[in-house]
């Protein structure tokens, strides 16, 4: 009788508060070293292993100065298009910096993930975190310093949001309480998927031996033309290396054929982001409640002030339909020269990829 009036009785929600006084290093230490975590211990250490992933992408650019100052290397992906200050004294910088970087994003995205899927939170569990004290410790030193909050590299990926809402959201710098919950698992998990893909694309065109040719050329022509400056008659001049060699440094990685094995694991990934992110729009938008939000639906606000739409869960839904047969080769990708006939197979750029002139492919 005892045991048939506890099974009647409705489970309590579990929660957990992040301390996010303590460092991302620290607080994933901790979460790693649960003998038995609880859902929401799971779900924590998978966000926490997250974020300290690109923590760690910030540090190592900002260790040697990549992609600030005189050595700005400059992908405009995922992780390094986050902004780093310049380190007054920077180690020397290193050519496979890069792909060790994404190496150790793809490892640390399997572990999130791994936590996220074991974290199989009830639709009441939640973590509650302060956004806005959440922060990278790019230099290293084991304190927050100033620029180093989460809402700074927010703020730098919502640049394009409406001034209402992007004004929102400098206001919750002050303090942006969120309730991460099951939808949300989803949609970290998502985002996992997305990392690990971009991951894939950049190991399989390796830009190593291109970075250390670019790197090699630069310090020879500095060397050659010493302390004088150019006279003004070239159409380049002082300052134009930057996004030169940027761009010569994208243009020689990706104009080799890529490993098709990493190709097709990042296609993969892609497809995988979109299972999860179905999953967090049907989550989502089956929440009746409006407290805490990280990403709303459309009858809710987030916590950092935005709204979405109504219909934006389903518009959504379209686009990854749309996604998954571009992938899939069932839907293709216009190109200006062959549009409406014809387009790009991106299923068969995966089974047999090309190397990527950009050039020739504008062509």
């Amino acid at each position: 009788l005892v045991a048939a009036v506890f099974a009647m009785q409705p489970a309590v929600a579990e929660e957990l508060t992040l301390d996010t006084s303590k460092s991302l290093q620290t607080l994933e230490a901790e979460l790693v070293a649960l003998s038995a975590p609880r859902g929401v211990e799971a779900a924590a250490l998978g966000a926490v292993t997250f974020l300290r992933a690109i923590e760690v992408t910030l540090q190592e650019r900002y260790r040697t100065n990549a992609a600030v100052g005189d050595d700005f290397l400059f992908f405009p992906i995922p992780v390094v298009r986050l902004p780093v200050p310049p380190n007054p004294n920077p180690a020397p910088f290193e050519p496979q910096l890069f792909a060790n970087m994404f190496k150790g994003v793809a490892d640390d995205m399997t572990k999130a993930r791994a936590a996220l899927d074991a974290a199989d939170l009830a639709s009441d569990d939640k973590l509650i975190i302060d956004v806005a004290a959440l922060w990278f410790d790019v230099d290293g030193n084991g304190s927050r310093g100033t620029g180093e909050g989460i809402l700074d590299f927010i703020g730098t990926t919502l640049s394009g949001m409406p001034p209402s809402q992007g004004g929102q959201v400098e206001a919750a710098r002050e303090g942006a309480i969120i309730h991460f919950d099951a939808a949300d698992v989803e949609w970290l998990a998502a985002y996992t998927h997305l990392l690990s893909a971009v991951s894939e694309v950049v190991l399989a065109f390796d830009p190593t031996d291109v970075i250390t040719d670019i790197v090699n050329s630069r310090r020879a022509m500095v060397e050659i033309r010493g302390s004088q400056q150019t006279d003004g008659s070239f159409w380049f001049g002082p300052g134009d290396e930057v996004w030169i060699d940027a761009f010569a440094t994208v243009s020689g990685a990706l104009n080799r054929r890529p490993e098709q094995a990493r190709i097709a694991v990042a296609r993969d990934h892609f497809l995988g982001m979109i299972d999860r992110n179905r999953a967090f729009w049907r989550l989502v938008g089956a929440e009746t409640d409006n407290t805490f939000e990280w990403i709303p639906n459309g009858s809710q606000v987030a916590a950092l002030g935005f709204r979405f739409p109504a219909n934006t869960g389903t518009v959504w839904q379209g686009v990854l339909a749309d996604a998954e047969a571009v992938l899939k080769g069932e839907l293709l990708v216009p190109h200006w020269r062959t549009y409406p006939g014809g387009g790009v197979n991106v299923a068969a750029l995966v089974a047999d990829p090309p190397a990527f002139d950009i050039v020739t492919w504008v062509q």
